[in-house]
């Protein structure tokens, strides 16, 4: 068995709260809606893009 110093506990937290996310919801109408519930939840801010304007 290997042992190491790390611990995959915050990944596995994760992926519950998104599972029960997914039980929970019944069935989302689409996957984006599924997909902001979880950044929601989990507190994940979606970084900010902006435009590029065109130089022609």
């Amino acid at each position: 068995m290997l042992e190491t110093d790390y611990s995959n506990a915050k990944l596995e937290a994760t992926n519950k709260l998104i599972k029960d996310i997914k039980r929970l919801g019944f069935g989302f109408r689409n996957f984006i809606n599924f997909r902001k519930r979880v950044f929601i939840t989990l507190n994940i801010q979606k970084e900010k893009t902006y435009p590029v304007l065109s130089r022609y």
